[in-house]
């Protein structure tokens, strides 16, 4: 959520929602007179405002130090320890240094005193606690993310895949290089973590890593996203813009689905390959840059040349050193170490103890072929982890489309022997089937073992749901 520009009391389109602890009805009466752009709840003591705390959605406290029952400094203490993302501004009809010093220790946003014209600055007061609230989740994402990326930079060490083993031994040779990379895969197999890894095991580890997705850009914008534009160089351009070329001084630029350039765009961004330097939209003279290109595409960009469609001369810039990297089932031998990277991720996020996959779990993990590889396991664990609140996660609380290849493997096995026509009518009964048993045995625990719940839930006889639990 982000806070909008001075007038706007928001979140994102969420209106920021204000508790206001006072025990004086004259105080709530005056001071919601200048928040009516905020959704306001109104407390007269610290108990209440505890409850209102622990059923609502609150952005902003504003608190009166001094109150009957638990006062402020304690209620203070009570949200910081409780609710560590509501900003907290204090207000006394008594102030004293000492108070004050107080309370910022305890962690209040702001202190104020109870006057009018305080009264009137409350809204900047608190659009300024907004931001700060804002730019704090800012840093603990990007905490969460650097600890994200050094623990998937480690399992990238630790791969068990010889197919990987060998994309890493040629990063090994060429990090420290100033070499164009092109990383070629499948989409989601994880291009932009191993362009990333390139970038921290190169001499520019210390320098800027900066990330563009080519194919989300309007075709309108792109040139000037990439290369800048000077104060007037088109309509609506009123102040200078620096590129992220010139943002990735020093560092390494990641141009993720590189396919998609415009062929304006591709022969630009062939004369900053070739001349190390840049352009700005509207500019009289170009500028150097010293980046790093890592490239990423899930297209075989050959196959583009050959259709027309990609810069043959761009194509070989960027073609210096090609990786390939291997789709999911190609290195199922990593599969336990990203479901265990994953799932401690996400439960991180929804800050909740991890759970652990039980075996039979991990086997219809194994037996899925993953059309799309990593980003597709971490869509499946992030659903799974939210809705599970248990330690464990078990072969029935995975969705029945990632079951179905395991099931059709059963019977494939039960099905072996005799005529090959008998053989594939065998084998489409027993499919449906290990289906029909998987499917009971999902209804039967879901209703915690009711039996003719289940029945009524599939459609089917008490009695089938009987012999289908039984036989499974």
């Amino acid at each position: 959520m982000v806070v909008k520009s001075a007038g706007e009391a928001v979140l994102g389109p969420v209106t920021a929602t204000v508790l206001v602890v006072d025990d004086e009805e004259s105080f709530h009466r005056d001071i919601t007179r200048f928040l009516k752009d905020y959704r306001v709840f109104k407390a007269y003591n610290g108990y209440d405002a505890v409850e209102i705390l622990q059923r609502k959605h609150v952005d902003i406290v504003v608190l009166d130090l001094n109150m009957p029952g638990k006062d402020g400094l304690e209620l203070l203490e009570v949200i910081r320890g409780d609710h560590e993302d509501v900003e907290i501004i204090m207000l006394t009809a008594h102030t004293s240094l000492s108070s004050a010093v107080e309370a910022v220790k305890k962690g209040a946003f702001d202190f104020l005193a109870k006057d009018y014209e305080n009264y009137r600055k409350l809204d900047e007061h608190i659009k300024r606690a907004l931001i700060h609230r804002q730019r704090k989740r800012e840093r603990i994402e990007q905490k969460s993310r650097n600890a994200w990326i050094h623990d998937a930079f480690d399992l990238l060490r630790r791969t068990r895949s010889g197919a990987m083993r060998d994309v890493l031994d040629v990063v090994a040779k060429i990090a420290e290089t100033p070499l164009t990379v092109l990383l070629e895969g499948e989409s989601g197999v994880g291009k932009e973590i191993l362009a990333r890894y390139v970038h921290r095991c190169s001499e520019r580890a210390g320098g800027p890593f900066v990330t563009v997705n080519v194919s989300t850009m309007p075709g309108t914008l792109i040139e000037s996203q990439l290369f800048g534009h000077v104060k007037g160089a088109f309509t609506g351009a009123d102040r200078t813009r620096v590129g992220k070329f010139e943002l990735a001084e020093g560092g390494t630029i990641f141009l993720d689905e590189i396919g998609e350039l415009s062929g304006e765009v591709q022969v630009k961004l062939l004369r900053v390959l070739q001349e190390r330097e840049v352009e700005r939209l509207g500019a009289r003279e170009p500028s150097p840059v010293d980046v790093r290109v890592v490239a990423a595409t899930n297209k075989c960009l050959r196959d583009e040349v050959a259709a027309g469609r990609f810069r043959e001369d761009l194509y070989y810039r960027l073609n210096v050193v090609r990786l390939e990297i291997p789709p999911l089932r190609e290195r199922m031998e990593d599969l336990p170490d990203l479901v265990a990277l994953l799932t401690h991720k996400q439960a991180a996020i929804l800050n909740r103890d991890a759970p652990r996959f039980s075996d039979d779990a991990m086997a219809v993990l194994n037996r899925y072929t993953w059309p799309g590889n990593v980003r597709e396991l971490e869509n499946l664990i992030m659903r799974l982890v939210a809705l599970h609140a248990g330690e464990v996660i078990a072969a029935d609380d995975i969705p029945t489309e990632y079951c179905l290849p395991a099931l059709y493997e059963d019977a494939q096995r039960e099905a072996e022997g005799g005529d090959a026509d008998g053989n594939e009518q065998r084998l489409y009964f027993l499919a449906r089937d290990q289906f029909e048993r998987y499917l009971v045995r999902l209804m039967v625990n879901r209703f915690k073992g009711d039996k003719r719940a289940a029945a009524k839930a599939l459609g089917v006889s008490y009695s089938t749901v009987k012999q289908k639990w039984r036989d499974s």
